[in-house]
């Protein structure tokens, strides 16, 4: 019940309840006086008072609910940029529509449209990019996320949460599967998923999809984002090239992080007992703890005993870890997160020719603590890592995606051969010869393709990611190469290469790269540039502005795109991995 209802059903004031005093009795001559109860009208205006204030107070909610929603958007137009699904909104409410809400304020832009649990029967239109079904509500003005749901089909879903121009609900059924003639329908084949808890763990999207629809998609994700994103004449963006394919679409994440936050029976009697010494005995092996991810539509942790996209060494170790969450959650004060990364026990324990469905092949080990180090090898290329820092977690796709990079440097680098011997020389001393690579972890890309360069300089901000960098040159024979510890937003100006025989790859995290670093990328001028990016929304847009140059129009644009690409690291989920390549104007 609302705080205006219960204020509105409070009973009047009862004058027979209580009587106020009326003194010591009358004065002389006078006669007593009789208190007749309080005056007409007097209990309607209190119960006026008392919804007045209730309806006050809840502007006040509104309006701070509304100035948090603005603070939230802000900070992710400040972070990310704009969230894809606003594109998607854009296109299926159109623009004179959202207009029209925009102009209405923030009340309508954030609208409390639909309250929690309210069941809605929705045709699914298209997917975004997180996966989501995305429907029109009934009234045409409002669009609907939907997890679990395909183009065409019709279901039935309890909203659980609004947000800026849509609503998220939960699948409730599928009313009607989408009809074989839907144009470029996707195929549900429910039979191909293998996770017993996909329809309630946030982490997979896809499972029941072919393997072929995943890629296309994610293909169409890569496209839209550049269309929408890079904010670029059409006729400047190369159309984007089919996926690369994971070899391995299951038991190929090398890397888990389940979490856990402390029971709420634990929290309860800690505020119970708070100043004195709890009980041993409350902390037991009894105590039920939730270790796993996020449960879909919704804030608690999914428990899970297997992740079916996780190696067959991480799923083997993950029940000791948990039973170790169990037996010392009471050392924990908060929740916390779980490491557990799949290591080669040696260096030797890679057979390229034995790639199977398990993973099984791999003579591997988990090793969760942050800093212990862990073993990888990529071709002949070996690493060593802190557990905790940062390295791609499919393996099985490693060989491919430095392979296209590789393809596209000899590609677009060293200058075609022509019949003219001398001009054949003079364009090779035009080659691309020295490497950069931006945000280089622990070696990936600089040590992979330290063979087609004379130089190769990596910069990190971890210190212990350029030890380890440095280590894994010396591991591997590697002479050219060199490491700098720093923000690569500062870094070009350390290094002395000239402009036209360097090639920059860029490898940023989720954010992208700022504007200092794209200011300086610009005033280094490289002859080529690789960009690698596990977003390729914020991808697009630094594109976009590398492309457009020092001019805000793109009218002295100094780089053209090559090509466009993404690389399926992560099958079964809504994640792709983006390259991109550019290459200085002639």
């Amino acid at each position: 019940m609302s705080t205006t209802a219960r204020a509105s059903a409070s009973p009047p004031p009862n004058p027979e309840a209580k009587r106020p005093r009326l003194g010591n009795g009358p004065r002389n001559g006078e006669s007593p006086k009789r208190f007749n109860g309080p005056a007409a009208g007097a209990g309607a205006g209190a119960e006026a008072g008392s919804s007045a204030k209730a309806a006050k107070m809840e502007a006040k909610r509104t309006a701070h609910r509304l100035k948090m929603k603005r603070k939230d958007r802000e900070r992710t137009l400040a972070k990310t940029g704009e969230e894809p699904i606003a594109y998607d909104i854009l296109e299926m409410l159109g623009a004179e529509k959202v207009q029209s809400i925009l102009a209405a304020g923030a009340a309508k832009e954030f609208e409390d449209k639909f309250s929690k649990g309210t069941e809605l029967e929705l045709v699914i239109e298209r997917l975004s990019s997180h996966g989501d079904g995305l429907a029109k509500a009934a009234s045409g003005d409002w669009v609907v996320a939907v997890p679990r749901c395909l183009p065409g089909e019709t279901v039935r879903a309890k909203v659980f949460g609004n947000e800026r121009l849509h609503s998220k609900a939960d699948l409730v059924e599928i009313v009607k599967p989408a009809a074989e003639s839907s144009s470029a329908p996707i195929k549900r084949q429910d039979e191909l998923v293998r996770c017993k808890y996909f329809s309630s763990c946030s982490g997979c999207q896809y499972q029941m999809l072919s393997y072929d629809t995943q890629l296309a998609i994610k293909q169409n994700v890569v496209r839209r984002a550049f269309a929408n994103f890079a904010k670029l004449d059409p006729l400047l963006i190369p159309d984007t090239l089919p996926t690369i394919p994971s070899p391995l679409q299951y038991s190929y994440r090398t890397k888990l992080t389940p979490h856990f936050e402390i029971p709420f029976e634990i929290r309860q009697e800690r505020r119970r007992t708070r100043g004195k010494e709890t009980p041993t005995s409350f902390f037991s092996d009894d105590v039920d703890v939730a270790v796993g991810f996020g449960r879909l539509g919704g804030k608690d942790v999914l428990d899970i005993e297997e992740c079916s996209i996780a190696t067959a060494t991480i799923n083997g170790a993950l029940p000791a870890e948990r039973q170790k969450v169990k037996c010392a959650i009471k050392s924990y004060k908060n929740g916390a997160t779980v490491l557990l990364r799949d290591s080669l026990r040696s260096f030797e324990s890679l057979a390229e020719d034995k790639t199977t469905e398990n993973g099984a092949q791999y003579d591997t080990e988990v090793v969760t603590n942050h800093k212990a180090g862990v073993k990888e090898r990529v071709n002949d290329t070996k690493f060593d890592s802190p557990a905790g820092a940062f390295f791609q977690n499919n393996r099985s796709i490693l060989p491919s995606l430095l392979g296209y990079v590789r393809e596209q440097i000899i590609l677009h680098s060293t200058p075609t051969p022509t019949a003219d011997t001398a001009a054949a020389e003079s364009d090779q001393e035009k080659a691309s010869r020295y490497l950069v690579d931006a945000y280089c972890g622990s070696g990936l890309f600089s040590l992979c393709l330290a063979d087609l360069f004379e130089q190769v300089s990596g910069v990190e901000i971890s210190q212990d990611s350029i030890k380890y960098a440095k280590t894994n040159a010396e591991l591997n024979g590697i002479t050219n190469a060199q490491f700098l510890a720093g923000n690569a937003e500062d870094i070009f100006a350390k290094i002395a290469y000239p402009s036209d025989k360097t090639t920059v790859i860029i490898d940023p995290p989720r954010r992208g790269c700022d504007e200092a670093f794209i200011r300086q990328l610009l005033e280094l001028d490289p002859w080529l540039i690789v960009y690698v990016s596990c977003n390729v929304h914020t991808q697009a847009r630094d594109v976009g502005q590398i492309v457009r140059g020092r001019s805000a129009d793109g009218q002295e644009r100094r780089y053209d795109v090559l090509s466009v690409r993404g690389a399926d690291l992560f099958p079964q989920t809504h994640h792709v991995e983006g390259v991109c390549v550019l290459k200085r104007r002639q």
